[in-house]
């Protein structure tokens, strides 16, 4: 990791940053360990509803998420390194209000679950069995610059943010058109993993590992804009190369 920030700087979502810090003290540490020991081993960037919310309220592009870096005390970041140390309160209650922003997340990007008989009525009459053959093909869809696209004007147009007359031309260096073809991908690999649906209320089990796939199509919304990309994760590495081949991957 030292390397790879060395050579490029390293961005963190706000949402990675609770992820790595709400874990025991030992557990964070071993966390923060792994970042270079320099003053600034990473910059934070918001996440994707922040961005959207710039883009609707702007009517353009929110840019590279690395021009949105927030300014963070990063004393903190050396003092996660320790394993004696305990975050304070104070720091506690702004996790927990981190905490509560993921499951808003989480439940607006479950919304697009809806949209799938819209959008892939091939599933509605097909037998469980031909899912995964559906979902390659809806795949191949979701890379079609022009499907996505429509999708996120309509989503601009009727969002309440969005106050202008006339949306700008939308294309891959919007937010709101990453949030929407990644959002995709990842509520039909939903489907496909449960074909019986996704129940209103949730098992904890079920909902924790449904919030880390959001945390995941998070990430790479963001890196797709950025234009590169560091994981380890199959799935997420697959769907990088559908949707920027061009890009940098480290994996």
């Amino acid at each position: 990791m030292t390397e790879l920030a060395s050579a490029h700087g390293l961005l963190m979502t706000d949402a990675l940053l609770y992820e790595l810090v709400k874990g025991t003290d030992t557990e964070r540490a071993g966390w923060f360990a792994r970042f270079p020991d320099v003053a600034r081993p990473f910059e934070l960037i918001p996440n994707p509803g922040v961005l959207m919310r710039h883009e609707l309220e702007n009517n353009a592009a929110c840019g590279l998420p690395s021009s949105h870096v927030r300014n963070i005390d990063h004393s903190y970041t050396a003092l996660y390194r320790d394993p004696s140390y305990s975050i304070p309160p104070d720091l506690i209650k702004l996790r927990e209000g981190k905490k509560d922003e993921i499951d808003e997340d989480t439940d607006q990007l479950l919304t697009l679950i809806d949209s799938i008989p819209i959008l892939f009525p091939e599933f509605e009459s097909a037998h469980e069995k031909d899912y995964i053959a559906l979902k390659r093909a809806a795949q191949d869809k979701i890379c079609d610059f022009d499907f996505v696209r429509r999708g996120a004007e309509v989503l601009v147009a009727q969002s309440p943010f969005f106050s202008s007359e006339n949306a700008a031309r939308i294309d891959r260096d919007w937010i709101t058109f990453r949030w929407l073809q990644v959002g995709l991908l990842f509520v039909l690999d939903l489907k496909v993993k449960y074909p019986g649906g996704i129940p209103p209320v949730m098992p904890p089990k079920m909902r924790e590992r449904i919030r880390h796939d959001v945390l995941d199509a998070q990430y790479l919304m963001l890196a797709l804009l950025e234009g590169a990309f560091a994981t380890k994760e199959k799935k997420l590495c697959e769907w990088w190369m559908k949707l920027n081949p061009e890009g940098v991957l480290y994996s």
